[in-house]
C-alpha cells in the first residue's frame, strides 16, 4: 500500500475537527475535504477468505484518505495556515491538525478486510506458571555463578597486582581476601535485592 492509496476511518471527533476548516483552506484541499466529508459510508471489501463470513457481521465504514490529512497538517503549519487559524471565529489551535492528533483514534485502512487471524492454542496455565518458575530458576542460577566469578576474579587480580608491585605474600593474600570480602558482602546485597524485587 502506498501513501496515496491508504485511508483511515473518518470517526465523528475527526469530521467535527475538520469541518471549521472548509471555508480557510484552498479551494483545491478544501474541494477534496468536502467529498470526503459527504461520502456516504460503504461496506469493506470482501475477499476470497471471507467467503465463510457473512454479510452482516461488517458495518458500512465513512473513510477518508491519508494523503488529504497528511496535506492538510502541512498547511496549517504554513504561515498561511497559521493566520487564516488564527482568524477563525473562535481561533482554531494549530496542534489539533498535526497528524498525531488526526489519526487518533482512527482506524488505518478500515474498509479493508483481513483474514481472521488463526485462533491460538489454550495456554496452560500450569505449564505457563511452571515455565516461569523455570526461567526465574535459570536466572537465580546465573545470578549466583556470576557473583562467585566476580569475587573470585577480584582476589586473583589484587593478588596479581599487589604481586607486580613487589608485596610480601602474606600482604598480597590479606589484601586480596579483603577485596574478594568487599565484593562478595556487595554481591550478597545485589543478589538479595533482585530476589526481593523477583518475588
Amino acid at each position: 500500500l502506498t501513501a496515496v492509496s491508504l485511508t483511515v476511518s473518518l470517526e465523528d471527533h475527526l469530521a467535527d475537527v475538520l469541518r471549521p476548516l472548509l471555508t480557510l483552506l484552498p479551494d483545491s484541499i478544501a474541494t477534496e475535504l468536502i467529498g470526503a466529508l459527504d461520502a456516504q459510508p460503504h461496506q469493506p471489501t470482501r475477499s476470497p477468505l471471507d467467503s465463510n463470513v457473512p454479510d452482516d457481521t461488517t458495518q458500512p465504514v465513512r473513510t477518508i484518505p491519508y494523503h488529504l490529512l497528511s496535506t492538510i497538517s502541512k498547511w496549517t503549519r504554513t504561515p498561511e495556515g497559521a493566520q487564516a487559524l488564527a482568524r477563525h471565529e473562535p481561533p482554531l489551535r494549530a496542534q489539533d491538525y498535526t497528524m498525531v492528533a488526526l489519526l487518533a483514534g482512527t482506524r488505518t485502512c478500515p474498509e479493508r478486510r483481513y483474514p481472521a487471524l488463526p485462533a491460538s492454542e489454550p495456554s496452560d496455565d500450569d505449564s505457563e506458571g511452571a515455565r516461569r518458575r523455570e526461567l526465574g530458576d535459570r536466572r537465580a542460577v546465573t545470578a549466583v555463578v556470576n557473583a562467585l566469578l566476580s569475587i573470585g576474579g577480584s582476589g586473583v587480580a589484587i593478588y596479581w597486582a599487589a604481586g607486580r608491585l613487589v608485596w610480601k605474600e602474606e600482604w598480597r593474600v590479606l589484601l586480596a581476601l579483603s577485596a574478594a570480602i568487599v565484593v562478595a558482602a556487595s554481591e550478597a546485597i545485589l543478589y538479595l535485592i533482585w530476589d526481593s524485587r523477583r518475588s
